[in-house]
């Protein structure tokens, strides 16, 4: 087990567009998953974490006050700049879901704009499936629960935003236009880092599918899923209409992710975050900072 913890550290990088450096992923509780996915008693224990309601208690106790007694030293290890955040906080829930004081958003229209603090893998759609870590495949069909929409998106693009335990865990809307409807699908709540379980679990976790008819980049399907010990999405807006930049939600304590599903010759996504995704690297961007740019 843990021989299998060192070679998480090793293997898992991410790419940071302002360095263009390719640094390690300091994965959260990393000894954890490992016994979780690959030992046998971890995989009973798995078995019971993946259920809401362990999530949901889980999530009362960071919402408890002695959990404040965490965050100094979750600040300290994960290096968090706390000067761009509002507020005290009697809870680490409260620390959790913390507020950026102001939001860098990307206003040109034609610019597609990350809608978290996230790592970013783009993959393209095809024949209905996209192929994640070893050349697996996965239906967009399963992952929408919805074969004739999945069809719509024949040849566009998959982004999905994987949200770590220490990134910041508001999202909000990339472009401007109108919600037209919301499917919530029950699932269970597994961990989203695929690379850390060899386990794509984006088809089988609860997720909420927003669909947007945005202004610029045509019908969008924005994905909330819901992760390991993730107590709760909370949706902030209100009404159907959105601003680009607009905080959606947040997602409470534990990781999570955003998948954006975009259809056919829609956006030109950044050549950089292309050139890390054909080798399965994720790339490391900030809400509201451009990843695309629309084709015209």
């Amino acid at each position: 087990m843990f021989y299998a913890t060192i070679i998480l550290s090793q293997l898992f990088m991410i790419y940071d567009r302002k360095t263009k450096t390719i640094l390690p992923e300091d994965i959260y509780k990393s000894r954890t998953l490992n016994f979780y996915y690959n030992t046998v008693i971890g995989g009973f224990f798995r078995l019971l974490a993946r259920l809401p309601i362990i999530s949901k208690i889980c999530s009362l106790s960071q919402k408890r006050n002695n959990s404040k007694k965490n965050i100094d030293g979750f600040i300290k290890k994960y290096n968090i700049d706390m000067q761009q955040y509002d507020g005290n906080y009697n809870t680490f829930n409260d620390f959790f879901v913390r507020k950026r004081k102001h939001e860098h958003i990307d206003h040109n229209q034609l610019h597609l704009i990350a809608p978290a603090d996230s790592c970013l893998l783009v993959k393209s759609i095809r024949d209905g499936v996209i192929y994640t870590i070893k050349n697996r495949s996965y239906t967009i069909g399963k992952f929408l629960k919805n074969n004739d929409l999945a069809k719509e998106y024949e040849g566009g693009l998959c982004l999905i935003f994987r949200l770590r335990v220490y990134d910041y865990h508001r999202f909000g809307f990339i472009d401007n236009g109108t919600i037209s409807g919301t499917k919530r699908i029950r699932g269970v709540l597994d961990s989203v880092n695929t690379r850390a379980t060899g386990k794509f679990t984006l088809s089988s976790n609860y997720r909420v599918h927003n669909f947007l008819q945005t202004d610029n980049f045509s019908e969008v399907i924005f994905s909330e899923v819901g992760a390991m010990l993730v107590g709760q999405i909370t949706q902030t807006h209100t009404g159907n209409s959105f601003k680009k930049g607009d905080e959606k939600g947040y997602f409470e304590y534990g990781g999570s992710t955003i998948v954006l599903l975009l259809k056919k010759n829609i956006v030109e996504i950044d050549e950089d975050i292309l050139n890390q995704s054909a080798i399965g690297v994720e790339t490391k961007v900030r809400y509201g900072e451009k990843i695309g740019v629309r084709v015209v």
